[in-house]
């Protein structure tokens, strides 16, 4: 699919709605309260990349963390934009391909990416962890054999490859499982380096 496309594409999803991406994924909420909550306990500055409707967003917006939402849905941020409003949150909301964002260095204390992994952009989303930060990351992975139509860049991951895509991250979690028809992998990753 062409940027156009996928733009299409997923603003006709949220249009229609997705009820199940509005609360925050339980993985998300155990490995923020197990790596994050001690290490930033008054907040800081974070990453939600293709954050939909916000829902890790919101959730760290209301715990005082400084929240940056990429997406590609016009649609889905108009949404979150009207939900952070309703919950008098305030969050930096970026319409646009997270492949053509020019990620600041040491700019995040965390970053999140849930079911999008974009193999062109991870030294950029590494190299815009602040020293000390943290990557938390949950993704589809092929579990027994592929045969989708998406870019090579979004195809789902291969076992074992959330490694070598982010190889400067110290582990912190790592595993896979088959769910379904399919796989998922669940990774934290830490930045060495002083915070």
């Amino acid at each position: 699919m062409t940027p156009g496309e996928l733009r299409s594409h997923w603003d006709s999803k949220y249009e229609q709605g997705l009820p199940s991406l509005e609360s925050p994924d339980p993985f998300f909420i155990s490995s923020f309260n197990q790596f994050v909550a001690d290490r930033f306990p008054c907040g800081g500055t974070a990453l939600d990349l293709a954050g939909g409707l916000g829902r890790h967003a919101l959730w760290l917006a209301a715990r005082n963390w400084q929240v940056t939402v990429i997406d590609i849905s016009a649609v889905a941020l108009q949404k979150l934009a009207a939900k952070a409003r309703e919950l008098d949150l305030t969050l930096n909301l970026y319409a646009l391909d997270a492949s053509g964002h020019q990620f600041e260095p040491d700019s995040f204390d965390l970053i999140v990416m849930f079911y999008h992994f974009d193999r062109e952009v991870c030294d950029r989303v590494s190299s815009a962890l602040k020293p000390g930060g943290l990557l938390i990351c949950k993704s589809s992975l092929v579990w027994d054999s592929y045969e989708g139509s998406a870019t090579p860049n979004l195809r789902p991951l291969e076992k074992g490859e959330v490694l070598t895509q982010l190889p400067e991250l110290q582990v912190m979690i790592h595993t896979e499982r088959p769910v379904r028809d399919r796989g998922v992998v669940e990774f934290v990753g830490l930045k060495q380096g002083r915070i």
